[in-house]
């Protein structure tokens, strides 16, 4: 279930903004599976261990409920930036009704709701096992290659292209199921993460064994992955994000840094020379029709940004609604108080493009302390996860996609300095799938656990003086071995 509701969470939740009837019908979809982890949590009897996360996810759904409740006028109309509310009503002649935190109740009722399914995703990767998570990256993978061949598709179709799910969206790139290009691009390199990951398991795999027992699923596999990355990296090119290229080739480092811990030499030479190849092939196949228009993306444009204006005017915004913010979803009529006539007319203001001073405009101070906990746990589960020991080559691939997943965080975190992916609701699934993975199964602890019981039992030793027929067991050894008979 956690891998179809992440399927359909980049499909619906493309949109850069709550209120669509695709992420209303998301957050339907995702209420049995919020249901079914936190039963799920409840059974494994562990939640000691994740004690911290409860209780940092309970703050985050707090913040916005808070700011719901209905303050007495005397509260309400001293705090900063409701002098204009307050204003209107004794124009009016009205008496000042109780009022919530937020300026627009409304708009923090759609970003309260928006956080179901990142929740439910979170909480049910928690008590999926190792096997369980493969698979659900692999939904990651086939997902974003789907989202390139209809990027390739919109491109062809030009600007009118029926493939374009939102009226108001980069009419001449390739977005996929998003409304943006540089929200496609943050899905596609995350994808490229783990898709490494999965490539150079098989490509060790293929390099260990002898020529005489090829396997042909392996061999499959190998084909699938290498056509998938090579997919990918087209589709980075075509999307044409500049923080989308720029985050692609830090991905593309750390991934190779993180399938390469710990391998061999024969390995190492073998995957090394693939990894240039296939960047080799796809820069040539795709530079004759993309390299003037991703450097045309890096001329002007980019020194001639408005987001300098718009960083200005956040920033009066933030200070204006200190120390509590204007309420979660209300950025673009806070926003627009503060827009200058000059400013109006370059071009329309939906986000800051800046989560971190967005955040501080909606939550002020509360939702800073909040944001620096979580990412004080994210780093530290980050470290957790590069300094783990490789236990055996069947948990080389989970340990991989743990490592991908914390960079796959820090990515999308420092996209966020530049752009808005964690606002739609197809990358902030892919954002909580990948801070699951940096928290260890439940119920692999409670495997463990039994296998640590088994592995301490004794097994009585026969005599050699008197020797005993073989009997075979329908049980495997803690070790996962058949009993042999040493006489």
């Amino acid at each position: 279930m956690t891998a179809g509701v992440l399927l359909l969470a980049v499909v619906l939740g493309g949109a850069t903004r709550a209120g669509f009837l695709g992420d209303a019908v998301l957050q339907i979809i995702t209420l049995p599976l919020l249901w079914l982890g936190l039963i799920g949590l409840i059974e494994s009897r562990e939640t000691s261990s994740v004690r911290w996360v409860l209780w940092g996810l309970a703050m985050v759904v707090a913040l916005p409920l808070l700011q719901l409740v209905p303050l007495p006028p005397s509260i309400w109309a001293s705090l900063p930036g409701r002098s204009a509310i307050v204003s209107t009503c004794e124009l009016l002649g009205d008496p000042l009704p109780a009022f919530p935190l937020t300026v627009s109740p409304e708009a923090t009722w759609m970003s309260a709701l928006s956080l179901v399914p990142p929740i439910a995703i979170f909480l049910s990767v928690l008590t999926l096992g190792y096997e369980q998570r493969r698979r659900v990256s692999l939904v990651v993978i086939a997902v974003a290659v789907v989202s390139v061949f209809l990027g390739l598709l919109q491109v062809a179709g030009g600007p009118n292209s029926g493939l374009r799910f939102y009226t108001v969206t980069n009419t001449s790139e390739a977005v996929g199921f998003f409304a943006n290009r540089n929200h496609f691009a943050a899905l596609l390199y995350v994808a490229m993460l783990f898709c490494l990951c999965w490539l150079f398991g098989t490509a060790e795999a293929l390099a260990e064994v002898r020529t005489e027992k090829f396997d042909s699923k392996t061999v499959t596999s190998f084909a699938v992955f290498a056509v998938a990355l090579i997919v990918l990296l087209a589709g980075q090119l075509m999307a044409r994000s500049r923080a989308g290229l720029l985050l692609s080739v830090v991905a593309l480092l750390a991934g190779f840094i993180v399938v390469m811990s710990g391998r061999r030499a024969r390995g190492q030479r073998y995957l090394s020379k693939f990894l240039l190849a296939a960047i080799a092939i796809v820069v040539a196949v795709c530079s004759p029709f993309a390299l003037f228009r991703i450097l045309d993306r890096f001329g002007a444009e980019a020194v001639s940004d408005a987001r300098v204006a718009i960083v200005r005017n956040t920033i009066s915004a933030a200070e204006a609604y200190m120390p509590f913010g204007s309420g979660l979803g209300t950025f673009v009529p806070v926003y627009q108080t503060f827009e200058k006539p000059s400013d109006i007319a370059v071009t329309y203001v939906n986000h800051a493009h800046n989560d971190l001073l967005e955040l501080w405009v909606e939550t002020g101070i509360p939702g800073l302390l909040l944001l620096s906990v979580c990412i004080v746990w994210l780093v530290r589960r980050g470290i957790a996860a590069w300094t783990a020991a490789e236990t055996d080559d069947t948990r080389r691939i989970d340990r991989n996609l743990m490592r991908s997943a914390a960079v796959a965080t820090g990515l999308l975190l420092a996209h966020s300095l530049v752009d808005y992916p964690l606002r739609t609701s197809a990358n902030m699934a892919v954002f909580a799938f990948a801070a699951g993975l940096l928290v260890s199964p439940l119920r692999a602890r409670r495997a463990d656990r039994g296998m640590a019981a088994a592995k301490s039992r004794t097994v009585p030793r026969r005599s050699s003086r008197t020797p005993q027929p073989v009997r075979q067991r329908a049980l495997w050894y803690a070790d996962g071995e058949w009993p042999i008979d040493r006489n």
